[in-house]
C-alpha cells in the first residue's frame, strides 16, 4: 500500500485507537499534499484506504474548520477524492470543476480534477499517462524575470532556476529540472498544470515507445530515464520582459514599461547567458510577456541574432501587430525568412470586441497589419502566420468568424484557448468570463458554438477547447507549443 501507518510518538501501531490511526493517516496525507503538485498515485490509493479506515471521511471533515488555509485547500481535495471513492463521483466533479476554477494555476488541484474527470471517462486514452511523453522539459526553456520554466509557466508553475544567476548550465540541468523530467519518466506529470497544457488536454502526448524508436537519443534518454541533459534546449522562449504598448485586460491591470534600471539588468543577462544559450538553439520565441517591438531589449536582441552568427536558428514572434509596418519588418533583416511562426493576437473578429479586450488597440490599424502578415506569408518571407484567441464570455460568439478572418488576410492558422487567471482577475470575476465552466449561465451557448463547422476547418487549432467538440477528432489539428 502507498500509505503506511506510522507513529509519532512512542506506542506501538498496533496500540492506536482507530481515532489515531485515522489521524496519523490524514498527517501523512498532507505532508505529501504540501508541495502543492499532483499526486496521481495518491489519488489512486484512496478508494482502498476509504475502505480500511471508516473513521478517515470523518477526521477530515472534522479537521477542515480548524485547519490553516493551505492545509484546508488539500483537505477538500481529499475530501473530493473519498466522495468519489465512496460513488459521488458525478456529484463531486460538477463541485470540484467550481472549486478549481478558482484555483486555475494549481498543479495539485488541476490534477486532481483531471483524475476525477478521468474516473468519468475511463475509456479516454487522454487520460493514460503511464506510457506516454512530453518531450518539451527536455527541449525548452522558457526565461522569465527571476525564474525559468522548462515550459509554458502557466502550464508548468515550477521553476529551474534564475538565469540571471550563474550559468545557463545550472538552470537546465538545476534538482528542480530533473525532478520534473523524472516526473515525465514516472508518468505521474505531478508538476504540470493538467487542465491547462493543451498536450494533456488534447491527448496529444506521443508514447514513449514511438518517441524512442525516432533516434537513438530519445531511445537512450527514455531507456535509462536520463534527467540530465549534456546538450542545451532546442527551444527558449524569452519572456522576461513586461514591456508592452498596450494593457489587455486579460494580462495586466496597466500598461508597463521597464525602466532604465530594469533595462539594464536585462541587457547583461543577454549578452552573458542567453545571446551564448543560443549558440545551440533552433528556435527563439519573442516574446510570451509583452510586445517585442515595444521592448528596447528585445528589439536589439533580435537585431543580434544575425543568420551569419546563429545560422540554424528560427524565431517565433508574438505581437499585438500594432507596431508591425512594413518599416519596422524592414528594420530586422535577421528576421527575414527566418521566422518559423508569427503570431498576432486579437481575440477578435470586430472592431469594438478587439478594441474592448486589447487596451489601447486600433481595429483599422490590426487589420492592415494583418494583411501584411498575410503578405509576408506570401512572399514566403514567413513561414507560417498564426492568429491568437483567448476565448472568453465577450468573444465566444465570434469564433467561428475568426475562422474567416484568419482566412481573409491570408493566415495559415488560427489558436483558440481558454482565458488563463493570471492574477488579473478576482476569483469571481474570472468565473463570470470563463465561459467553458459548466456553471456559466452561457455555457450551453458556448457549447452551441464550439460545434460551428467552421471550427473543423484545417488551419485551425482548438488546444485546450477540443473536448467541447462534438465531432471526430481527426478534424483537428494539435496545438504543440
Amino acid at each position: 500500500m502507498l500509505i503506511e501507518q506510522r507513529s509519532d510518538n512512542e506506542r506501538s501501531p498496533l496500540a492506536l485507537t482507530v481515532d489515531d490511526a485515522a489521524d496519523q493517516m490524514v498527517d501523512l496525507m498532507l505532508s505529501i499534499l504540501a508541495d502543492g503538485l499532483d499526486h496521481p498515485e495518491l489519488w489512486q490509493a484512496i478508494p482502498e484506504l476509504v475502505v480500511n479506515n471508516p473513521l478517515l471521511v470523518r477526521r477530515l471533515q472534522t479537521r477542515l474548520p480548524l485547519t490553516r488555509p493551505g492545509d484546508a485547500i488539500s483537505l477538500r481535495v481529499l475530501l473530493a477524492m473519498c466522495g468519489a471513492a465512496l460513488g459521488e463521483l458525478d456529484e463531486i466533479v460538477e463541485i470540484f470543476t467550481l472549486f478549481a476554477a478558482d484555483y486555475s494555476q494549481s498543479a495539485l488541484i488541476q490534477g486532481a480534477l483531471f483524475h476525477l474527470q478521468g474516473l468519468q471517462d475511463p475509456s479516454n486514452p487522454k487520460y493514460a499517462l503511464s506510457d506516454t511523453f512530453c518531450e518539451t522539459p527536455f527541449e525548452q526553456i522558457d526565461v522569465l524575470d527571476g525564474t525559468s520554466h522548462l515550459c509554458c509557466a502557466s502550464w508548468l508553475q515550477t521553476s529551474a532556476g534564475d538565469l540571471s544567476r550563474g550559468r545557463w548550465e545550472e538552470t537546465w540541468n538545476s534538482d528542480a529540472a530533473q525532478a520534473i523530467r523524472a516526473s515525465i519518466h514516472d508518468g505521474s506529470y505531478r508538476y504540470c498544470n493538467k487542465g491547462a497544457c493543451p498536450k494533456l488536454q488534447g491527448g496529444a502526448l506521443v508514447k514513449k515507445a514511438a518517441l524512442a524508436a525516432t533516434t537513438p537519443q530519445w531511445r537512450d534518454v527514455i531507456s535509462r530515464q536520463v534527467t540530465a541533459l549534456p546538450a542545451g534546449p532546442q527551444t527558449v522562449n524569452l519572456a522576461y520582459d513586461r514591456t508592452c504598448n498596450l494593457s489587455c485586460p486579460s494580462c495586466r491591470v496597466e500598461r508597463y514599461a521597464a525602466d532604465d534600471a530594469t533595462r539594464a539588468r536585462f541587457a547583461t543577462m543577454q549578452e552573458q547567458v542567453i545571446l551564448p544559450m543560443l549558440k545551440d538553439a533552433r528556435t527563439v520565441f519573442v516574446t510570451g510577456s509583452g510586445d517585442p517591438f515595444a521592448s528596447k531589449n528585445f528589439r536589439h536582441l533580435m537585431g543580434a541574432l544575425d543568420a551569419h552568427s546563429y545560422p540554424d536558428l528560427k524565431f517565433q514572434i508574438m505581437t499585438n501587430g500594432m507596431l508591425l509596418t512594413p518599416r519596422q519588418w524592414a528594420s530586422f533583416p535577421s528576421l527575414h525568412k527566418r521566422v518559423g511562426l508569427l503570431k498576432i493576437s486579437i481575440d477578435a473578429a470586430t472592431g469594438p470586441t478587439h478594441e474592448s479586450l486589447r487596451r489601447g488597440a486600433r481595429w483599422p490599424t490590426v487589420m492592415e497589419k494583418m494583411a501584411f502578415a498575410g503578405e509576408l506569408l506570401a512572399a514566403e518571407q514567413i513561414d507560417n502566420f498564426e492568429l491568437v484567441f483567448t476565448v472568453q464570455d465577450e468573444n465566444y460568439r465570434e469564433m467561428g468568424d475568426a475562422v474567416d478572418l484568419a482566412h481573409r488576410v491570408g493566415a495559415n492558422g488560427i489558436y483558440f484557448a481558454r482565458l488563463t487567471n493570471w492574477g488579473t482577475f478576482s476569483a469571481e470575476s474570472y468565473r463570470s468570463k470563463a465561459v467553458f465552466l459548466p456553471s456559466h449561465p452561457d455555457h450551453q451557448h458556448f457549447l452551441e458554438c464550439m460545434q460551428d463547422v467552421r471550427l473543423s476547418d484545417p488551419i485551425v487549432l482548438l488546444g485546450d477547447l477540443q473536448d467541447f467538440v462534438v465531432r471526430a477528432p481527426e478534424v483537428y489539428r494539435t496545438f504543440v507549443h
